[in-house]
């Protein structure tokens, strides 16, 4: 992969729909498959074949439908100029590119921009404004590009005070704002593209990302990336997804995810395909849902990527108005396909949700469904990707345990040449990589619980850390949240444990109704007893909520409701001690290692002492922390 190759060159195109497309792609070297080992280069190749094709169209609005487009010819002459801004910015340094941005095309230029030349650092937009700083000193920023205003709330609203806090900063430009002197459109167009020639570029094999990970448990960390890492797994989504020029891929996941960044966009581009950006919003935005099959009809878009909550809102839809779309190919990830929404949405509008998986820490996808023309395997996640090797084993912390049966549950760990180097930190590699695996490689643990059959079928049991462990008795949360996709008025389910100081964890569920849906939590009790025959997994209480939380990249999130859930226990608990009447404040903080509780309680100074002490007895049988703050009534 350290090979530099001629810009200007061909990619292969290869469709992924059996194994022996598989067994040929397997038999070519990665760096033949590609036009180059770098980004830069492999759209310039793109470019040579269609100069003037539509390379990234930005759907401004989805109701009324407008757009703007930017061709093959103009992004790359925005990529040569960005590489020279960020270079001139960054002066005696490595550029070292932050991107705070919605969808937008000039995201993506800076996104690969930096790659050309330092190193591209995207974050999520919504963060809290102490975690974007401790991020961006962490990856050495030196360089900021960050949205504005014309995109309504984000961090952007706090920019002085990320400014201030990283104070390795040495330029900031600002996305969509032409009035602002920082403008980053406008500094682009302003700028020369003499000198890109003589211009230090990154090679294929070297760190140009620092992508911020943390799935959705633990503090997020960053995982080293490569451009060529990221190029072959590009290459293979698009093989698997659409290799043709013609396809036009409709994209509105976050750039700061892999599923946006790499599996979407920067396979598209590679291909020479035109990607749609689905608005700055994407996905969040609600109009987009509403009216996907027109927007859908509009663009001709083909092929698309989206998370199982995105898809079920697209189902949750009322009418018809799917009729007439040019949808070959709806690939699924981020999170479990509910096996009941996968067969309904087939019958509804004909198209078969493809399960992938894969992670931050892969460069993006191992596993998917080829577009046969054939029904999935209904709850896999698929078979390997070429130049990929999933192994289900027993693992002692990460270290290799032993073998698991084929069909049996254990943790996938996986060979790749797309697994990541390691993180920022390198203290936190040991988390990754598995230590004692038999046989030649390095091997990664992704901290899934799955199976595996005889034919390489995939399948994904939830997290390791997601799984409810009541009495020692292990629960699959999937079991309770398939049931529950069964009842006719759920649009999603999530299950979790809920602490109890007897058991460690009772299974609980959350669930989102279908809009105009009628439920009781009663009715949906007795249902999950009539679908799991597990009776330790059926759920204690079911909480019925407007809307399930995601995660910015359109996962559950889990950790929320596990906090929700534990303030509920500590607030109940509370209250049985000191009174409901004097219970003035509760909430929890479960980011360590054990769970601390702070509460305020309105008693006089004679009676705080024995509540204290009262409080600390009944939070020792949860082995919760607790902060009492006394206030006199």
């Amino acid at each position: 992969m350290t090979t530099p190759h001629i810009p200007g060159g061909t990619i292969s195109r290869i469709r992924l729909r059996s194994d022996a497309d598989r067994d040929q792609i397997e038999r070519a070297a990665p760096q033949d498959l590609l036009a180059a080992d770098t980004i830069y280069d492999s759209i310039a190749a793109a470019a040579t074949q269609a100069p003037d094709k539509v390379a990234i169209r930005l759907a401004q609005s989805a109701d009324p439908l407008t757009s703007s487009d930017m061709t093959y010819a103009a992004l790359l002459a925005r990529l040569r100029r960005a590489s020279l801004l960020f270079a001139a910015a960054a002066g005696d340094a490595l550029p070292v590119v932050t991107v705070i941005a919605p969808l937008h095309p000039d995201g993506l230029v800076a996104a690969w921009g930096a790659e050309t030349v330092g190193i591209f650092n995207p974050i999520n937009p919504f963060l809290d404004v102490p975690a974007i700083k401790v991020l961006m000193n962490a990856a050495g920023s030196n360089v900021l590009v960050i949205g504005s205003r014309a995109f309504g709330p984000g961090a952007w609203d706090r920019l002085d005070e990320i400014r201030a806090g990283v104070p390795g900063l040495r330029q900031v430009f600002v996305l969509g704002d032409p009035a602002d002197s920082r403008d980053f459109s406008a500094a682009l167009d302003a700028q020369s593209e003499a000198g890109f020639a003589d211009l230090k570029r990154r090679a294929g094999h070297e760190t140009a990302t620092y992508m911020p990970t943390g799935g959705t448990t633990g503090a997020p960390k960053m995982v080293r990336h490569t451009q060529a890492r990221q190029l072959v797994n590009a290459w293979l989504m698009g093989a698997l997804m659409g290799e043709g020029a013609d396809e036009v891929v409709g994209q509105g996941m976050p750039h700061f995810h892999v599923g946006g960044l790499v599996a979407a966009s920067l396979r598209s581009m590679i291909y020479g395909q035109t990607l749609v950006l689905l608005t700055p919003e994407g996905f969040r935005n609600a109009q987009v849902v509403r009216g996907f099959w027109q927007v859908m009809r509009h663009y001709g878009i083909t092929n698309i990527i989206a998370t199982p909550a995105t898809a079920a809102a697209i189902q949750g839809t009322p009418g018809d108005g799917h009729n007439g779309h040019s949808i070959r190919t709806f690939a699924c990830g981020g999170s479990t396909v509910p096996v009941e929404l996968l067969r309904a949405f087939h019958q509804r509008f004909g198209i078969y949700l493809r399960e992938v998986w894969g992670m931050t820490e892969f460069h993006g996808v191992s596993t998917g469904h080829p577009d046969d023309g054939r029904e999935p395997v209904i709850g896999s996640v698929g078979r390997r990707f070429p130049f990929h090797t999933v192994r289900v084993v027993q693992l002692d912390g990460n270290r290799y345990a032993g073998e698991v049966a084929s069909g049996e549950k254990g943790i996938l760990v996986v060979r790749s040449l797309c697994v990541a180097e390691g993180y920022l930190n390198p203290d936190k590699d040991a988390e990754l990589f598995v230590s004692g695996m038999p046989g030649d490689g390095i091997w990664a643990s992704t901290g899934d619980i799955g199976s595996m059959d005889a034919a390489g079928h995939i399948w994904v049991h939830g997290r390791e850390k997601d799984l409810i462990v009541r009495g020692g008795h292990n629960i699959d949360p999937k079991v309770i949240e398939e049931a529950l996709q069964h009842h006719p008025a759920i649009q999603m389910s999530a299950a979790i444990g809920q602490p109890d100081p007897t058991r460690g964890e009772m299974p609980i569920a959350y669930v989102q109704l279908r809009p105009g849906a009628a439920a009781t939590v009663d009715e949906l009790i007795t249902f999950c007893r009539e679908q799991i025959s597990e009776r330790a997994a059926v759920p204690v209480a079911i909480r019925i909520i407007d809307a399930i939380p995601m995660t910015a990249v359109g996962k559950i999130a889990k950790p929320s409701l596990r906090l929700d859930a534990t303030e509920r226990v500590a607030r109940d608990l509370a209250a049985q001690i000191v009174g409901a009447d004097a219970l003035r404040q509760v909430s929890a903080d479960n980011s360590g290692k054990r769970v601390i509780v702070a509460l305020t309680v309105a008693a006089d100074a004679d009676r705080a002492a024995a509540l204290r002490a009262d409080l600390d007895a009944a939070f020792l049988a949860f082995e919760f922390g607790i902060a009492p703050e006394f206030v006199l009534p």
